[in-house]
């Protein structure tokens, strides 16, 4: 329909969006190796549609292998089988020949492939098409009957942390995060934001070699349920980082998954509606079944790991329709979760209304911060730009909840892969107070407390959010190798023992702006208004 919401969409994405509307794409958790419904064992779901044959090979640790599963093929080119030997804790790989095999120079007649919808590996067969059989998350032991939902379907009151499990952790793990957690609720923070746990190549995590399997050198599938647990007793919601827009340029998974590469290289899962971005190819947006594989990432992260609410990386680079065919799909089915966005630049299409996301991540605010204290703007930028920090030019009303505000920095401007040099757009990337004098210059504290405050407190517009090691004031930039530095931090977060002066006046800092937020939520609830304005001397008087 000309002018409608599906001008522009391939036919297949109109029906993918209307079987959305009607909920008749829920309940498809159950692709890949799942638990039978009835009796014991396994059943096993694979779309390959250039498949001649599949069988599920499978073995009780390395030297015993079980008889393998022949899968038949049925409607909609997915395979389907089941096995009665298998249990939780077997191994299994898929086998496949292809009728279209443009792999056969590199691999041979034989395709040994991951399950693209396998939820872990362990870390010894990371790099082979081996996978672990789990179940999914239906033995584990929560500590609630039911999901929590600590985010009641938005952002609205929350503060929000920034994690990276591999380095805010000591030993670099989900366990070792999950003792502490008690750090992060000492300040007063109201929900965890995790940059992606699912397998990657690289080393942020943003590029993932499939969209389910959680990333084994961080432990098991059951330890990430063990630390979102903890978070839910400590009242701290979990927000996963999940990306949805590309594969990996690196160890790609789902890659050629069926033997057909196609005209652009890359098989079913990128050769459709997809393209490139700077970090790799594409997904294959115009294929249902690619569109249902994302969905389901999302649903995995909600049902069987029981997170509050989700973060799309570089919402942009996927379809609009999609991103809103996605969204409203979840809130039907899981209407108290929260969804944000990355999006740039930054547009108020996205929120709900438009796309659909609950709040986008504000970048603008934090470079405009960057470049003010470099000294690149002149008094007159520098006051617009603090107009702008108080009241986002482009929000719509009540948009208190509708920014994510990192205002000292998220780890895409503290982190730096060269050593706290200078990012691509000739930034530094460094934490804010090594920016204007280091942790050990009182000036330099006092404007990392001012900014941080203005951002909490409701100076300046958005839900804030603090990258990991802010509240410590460590000194450096942030990156794979520049681990948390528990040896300023106090022990057992605010008020244990240990700790340095500077962090310990930061984190009291951070935890008075936190609790202010709870016990007056005027402070979170109006947009700003100006009510006094000196740009001679640049004070603003700020309402609530």
């Amino acid at each position: 329909r000309r002018g409608g919401c599906f001008e522009g969409m391939p036919l297949a994405s109109v029906l993918f969006a209307l079987l959305c509307a009607v909920g008749c794409v829920q309940g498809h958790l159950q692709m890949g190796a799942y638990p039978a419904k009835t009796g014991k064992g396994y059943t096993f779901h694979v779309w390959a549609p250039h498949a001649s044959s599949i069988k599920i090979e499978l073995r009780r640790g390395k030297e015993t292998p079980l008889d393998p599963v022949i899968l038949t093929k049925g409607d909609k080119d997915v395979w389907f089988g089941k096995s009665d030997a298998c249990e939780k804790g077997d191994d299994y790989r898929i086998a496949l020949e292809s009728s279209h095999n443009d792999c056969f120079n590199e691999e041979g007649a034989v395709l040994y492939r991951r399950d693209p919808y396998a939820r872990w590996a362990h870390v010894d067969d990371f790099m082979e098409a081996w996978a672990r059989l789990t179940d999914c998350g239906t033995k584990f032991p929560w500590s609630t009957k039911e999901h929590p939902w600590l985010m009641k379907g938005g952002c609205f009151g929350h503060s929000i942390y920034e994690m990276h499990i591999g380095t805010f952790s000591k030993n670099h793990s989900f366990a070792s995060a999950t003792e502490q957690l008690d750090h992060v609720a000492s300040l007063g923070f109201t929900c965890v934001e995790l940059m992606p746990v699912t397998e990657f190549g690289g080393s942020w995590g943003y590029n993932p070699r499939n969209c389910f399997g959680i990333h084994s050198p961080y432990g098991s599938d059951d330890d990430f349920r063990a630390f979102v647990d903890r978070a839910h007793q400590l009242n701290l919601a979990v927000k996963a980082d999940i990306v949805l827009n590309h594969g990996s340029s690196r160890l790609n998974e789902l890659w050629n998954f069926d033997g057909y590469s196609g005209p652009q290289g890359g098989g079913i899962y990128f050769d459709k509606g997809g393209g490139d971005t700077p970090w790799g190819k594409k997904f294959a947006f115009d294929r249902p079944e690619v569109q249902e594989y994302l969905l389901d990432a999302c649903r995995m992260f909600l049902v069987e790991y029981r997170c509050d609410g989700l973060r799309f990386d570089s919402a942009h680079n996927m379809p609009d329709w999609l991103n809103k065919n996605v969204c409203n799909a979840i809130r039907k089915e899981f209407p108290k979760a929260a969804l944000s966005a990355e999006v740039v630049p930054e547009d108020p299409k996205f929120l709900r209304g438009g796309v659909g996301f609950d709040a986008v991540w504000l970048h603008a605010p934090t470079f405009d911060l960057i470049d003010g204290v470099a000294g690149k703007h002149d008094h007159g930028e520098w006051v617009a730009k603090i107009r702008s920090m108080i009241r986002q030019r482009w929000f719509p009303d009540k948009a208190a909840a509708t920014g994510i505000n990192g205002l000292l920095g998220t780890h895409d401007q503290i982190g730096c892969r060269k050593n706290g040099g200078h990012g691509g757009d000739g930034r530094l990337r460094r934490f804010f107070q090594d920016r204007v004098g280091g942790r050990d210059d009182w000036g330099a504290r006092a404007q990392a407390k001012m900014w941080w405050a203005a951002a909490a407190c409701g100076v300046a517009s958005g839900v804030p959010m603090l990258f990991q090691g802010t509240e410590i004031l460590q000194p450096g930039w942030w990156h794979t190798d520049q681990y948390f530095r528990w040896d300023l931090a106090p022990e057992n977060g605010l008020g244990t023992e240990g700790g340095s002066a500077p962090a310990i006046e930061m984190m009291k800092l951070v935890k008075a702006t936190l609790d202010l937020r709870k016990e007056h939520p005027d402070v979170c609830g109006h947009d700003p208004q100006v009510v006094h304005q000196d740009e001679k001397n640049m004070v603003y008087g700020v309402r609530r």
